[in-house]
């Protein structure tokens, strides 16, 4: 299950490991946490006997060393694994509250970029990832390690198809006349800076190789690029995230220091 993608949908499970992440659980009350698996062979830390105490599982799974190794990703094997319920989410769990900002990955295929992207959505106060087409599983062990906690703060929610994404577009739009729905391309010919990031906005990235759908790109009311002055003609999808990112929160910074403040979503 920890390594296979069906079986994780199979099973409506996923394994999460890492101190980080396991704090986050203890933080978390409304993830469910099916059980907690530990060594019956090793004297458990403190920590581990507060994780124990603290997170309310109806399981406890004692196993020995040599399969919690396995079961383990890490070098040094954690001291413990928890297997925890996928929730049951719809894109009417998303919100444009607090920052008014939300994001969309068009088929992100990399792990350890989504890992990274929900690490700065975290930092920045995106009100959560929609993942769309034929992307990366959001359960993946790869994931959560690179989130380094914020895959638990941080709501995704996957629209597999262009409909199912068009509607919740639709819906968006109707709630909040005001919203700018911004895709990201290389081959854009405004800059970021030129693009009114200070209100509620839907900001939208394509595949680390092909971008933007076609289909996508039409559906946003606008198209920007980050200017690169070296060689390189587009940046890794996590950085690029989190350039996109960093701007808006400077222009809405330039708002509330003028006064004008961010229109509310």
């Amino acid at each position: 299950m920890k390594g296979n993608r069906q079986k994780r949908r199979q099973k409506g499970q996923f394994f999460v490991e890492g101190v980080r992440s396991i704090n986050q659980l203890r933080r978390r009350p409304d993830w469910r946490v099916d059980a907690l698996l530990y060594s019956a062979e090793r004297r458990r830390s403190g920590w581990a006997r507060d994780v124990l105490s603290e997170i309310d599982t109806p399981v406890h799974l004692e196993l020995t060393d040599s399969l919690m190794e396995k079961l383990s990703d890490k070098e040094e094997p954690s001291e413990i694994l928890a297997v925890v319920r996928i929730p049951d989410r719809g894109a009417s769990d998303l919100r444009l509250a607090g920052t008014g900002l939300l994001v969309v990955l068009d088929r992100a295929s990399n792990p350890g970029n989504l890992g990274s992207i929900l690490r700065s959505c975290d930092a920045f106060g995106v009100g959560g990832v929609v993942l769309t087409g034929h992307s990366v599983d959001p359960y993946d062990p790869v994931v959560i390690r690179a989130s380094v906690g914020a895959f638990f703060s941080v709501p995704v929610v996957e629209l597999a198809g262009r409909q199912e994404l068009d509607a919740w577009l639709g819906e968006l739009e109707r709630a909040v006349p005001s919203l700018l729905i911004l895709g990201t391309s290389a081959k854009a010919t405004d800059p970021l800076s030129d693009c009114g990031l200070a209100g509620p906005a839907v900001l939208c990235f394509g595949n680390e190789t092909m971008g933007l759908s076609a289909w996508l790109k039409t559906r946003c009311h606008r198209l920007a690029g980050i200017p690169m002055r070296g060689v390189a003609t587009s940046l890794n999808l996590a950085c690029a995230v989190t350039a996109v990112l960093y701007e808006a929160d400077r222009q809405r910074a330039g708002s509330r220091a003028t006064g004008r403040g961010m229109p509310k979503p």
